[in-house]
């Protein structure tokens, strides 16, 4: 999967910067989290895909999760196998509470065998969404929430 292009929006009262970058189809992400993240935080990960550029994106799957639960290790599972991959990359909390610092991953990219074999070739637009409590939507103010575009082929 070649990742394209990728935007995030975050809670200034939580990072002070958080920067997201697609450079040789890989992601780059620095992150300077200004206030300690409790347990109980939540991720909802969302995959969108179309077939050609013209036509709009139709959901793939949704899931939420319990984003300390997964970066323990309470259970394997094709995220928990993303999340992995993602620390030889950067330096993410493997418990929780997350401290205060200064988070990054550089050069990561989704390998072959990441990928689900459900997955058509085609484009994606992945998006990512951290919370405490319930899932809307519509967050008006979330902790943070990125979108990613990439191309299967």
């Amino acid at each position: 999967m070649a990742f394209k292009s990728g935007d995030c929006r975050y809670n200034r009262e939580i990072f002070s910067n958080f920067t997201l970058q697609i450079i040789n189809k890989k992601i780059l992400m620095d992150m300077k989290l200004i206030k300690q993240l409790p347990k109980g935080l939540k991720a909802h990960l969302s995959f969108e895909f179309r077939v050609t550029k013209g036509k709009a994106y139709q959901s793939v799957f949704q899931h939420d999760m319990n984003y300390c639960a997964l970066i323990k290790g309470a259970q394997e599972s094709l995220y928990r196998r993303w999340f992995t991959s993602m620390l030889k990359f950067g330096n993410f909390a493997t418990s929780c509470p997350i401290a205060q610092g200064i988070y990054y991953m550089h050069g990561w990219a989704l390998d072959g065998e990441l990928i689900p074999s459900f997955l058509y070739l085609g484009d994606y637009r992945i998006g990512g969404t951290f919370f405490y409590g319930r899932y809307k939507k519509n967050f008006d103010n979330p902790l943070l929430e990125c979108t990613v575009e990439a191309i299967l082929n």
